[in-house]
């Protein structure tokens, strides 16, 4: 029996021989260093304070009434919003601010109706109403609560006008509260949390498996041997690449329909939206996941290295591409990273479709940029790989 010293001794040699070799590893290396640091200044900056803050979010302003109390709620209404983190966009019709809140044009609109003057000259308390993306609850909260705070303000403000001028009233219930909320879904009995994580999960599960799957299985199969009978066959390194991403492709849509069929099934989320729609979604997400995959193992010599350059792909998009946090919440510094990640085009893509039932006029901009990417990191894979495997 050996003894624990010379037992610890051995283990003391090959631990050296395995950080000797790592350090060897300049990738490996460097990716070490940069992943922590990434990790914990991106969540210093996700979470500086309060989370219900909602900075520069655009919502539509639609005012119906041409009347004296509704323009001059409409100019209070405008002073206040400086201070609320909202940007108001004057909108001519609720209609036209629907179709602007599907299109993610803006986040959620505040209509003064066409009857308010009417109904304040009458005595009768008016409503202002607030139009909700249900894409979106978190942030369809905070806006219905900044614009709460503006309408209490502002009705406090005209009760306090009207009694003022002497106006006679016999309601004096009235007088104490003129104005009222109205909270109203632009989709028809609104959405529940299910609704809006489910498509954030299934994006997700996208990337995570496009990134690894072809990357890891080529770093693999390189490592272990298995790639030099590829390419000693009489067959392309085209056909090899296009080979693994039709069948990654095929898996990633089945196990998209069985994600979405359970959802459906147990978790009672509703479907709005075109599954044909839904289906080109995440062959488009597949081939921009698949691509940077590809890329990632291509640069990387060792399957170590490209499992390093691929978490450092995933770990941003899992936080910054609004699947679990909202990016309207986020630091600027971090909504212009969001801008650049492919997740939140496919997050944001599914979401509406499936939880809006917008056509594909709605998500032109995520389909390009997936489509674009999908594009540059494909044509850039296939000579990378080349050039890899005769390295």
């Amino acid at each position: 029996m050996r003894s624990p010293l010379k037992v610890l001794g051995h283990s003391l040699v090959i631990a050296w021989k395995d950080l000797i070799e790592f350090t060897r590893s300049r990738i490996g290396l460097v990716f070490s260093v940069v992943f922590p640091v990434m990790m914990i200044a991106m969540f210093g900056y996700m979470f500086p304070g309060s989370s219900s803050v909602i900075r520069d979010v655009s919502a539509g302003f639609v005012v119906e009434d041409s009347g004296q109390y509704g323009q001059e709620v409409s100019t209070m209404i405008s002073r206040l919003s400086s201070d609320s983190g909202l940007k108001l966009v004057d909108v001519s019709t609720v209609a036209q601010a629907e179709q602007s809140i599907m299109s993610g044009e803006i986040k959620g609109a505040v209509v003064v109706p066409q009857d308010f003057s009417e109904r304040v000259q009458g005595q009768k308390q008016a409503k202002i109403i607030v139009l909700t993306d249900p894409s979106n609850p978190t942030i369809s909260t905070a806006i219905v609560q900044a614009f709460d705070g503006m309408i209490r303000v502002v009705s406090d403000q005209l009760a306090h006008q009207m009694i003022e001028s002497g106006m006679p009233y016999s309601d004096p219930e009235f007088v104490l509260k003129p104005l009222s909320v109205s909270v109203e879904s632009i989709v028809p009995g609104g959405a529940s949390y299910f609704d809006y994580v489910a498509p954030g999960f299934i994006a997700m599960g996208v990337m995570m498996s496009g990134l690894t799957a072809v990357g890891a299985a080529i770093a693999r199969e390189r490592e272990s041997g298995t790639l030099a009978g590829f390419l000693m066959c009489p067959i392309s390194r085209t056909s090899i690449i296009l080979g693994k991403t039709i069948s990654q492709t095929t898996r990633n849509l089945l196990q998209g329909a069985i994600t979405i069929t359970i959802a459906i099934l147990v978790f009672d989320v509703h479907i709005r939206g075109n599954p044909i729609l839904i289906g080109l979604i995440l062959v488009l997400g597949t081939l921009s996941f698949l691509g940077l995959g590809i890329v990632a193992t291509a640069i990387a010599k060792e399957q170590e290295s490209a499992q390093f350059i691929i978490g450092l792909l995933q770990f941003p998009m899992m936080f910054l591409s609004g699947v679990l946090f909202p990016v309207e919440q986020m630091p600027a510094l971090l909504q212009m990273v969001s801008k650049v990640l492919p997740l939140t085009y496919a997050v944001d893509a599914l979401r509406r479709v499936m939880i809006l039932g917008v056509g594909i006029e709605a998500i032109i901009l995520p389909l390009t940029v997936l489509a674009v990417l999908a594009i540059v990191t494909m044509t850039l894979g296939v000579p990378l790989f080349d050039r890899a495997v005769r390295s």
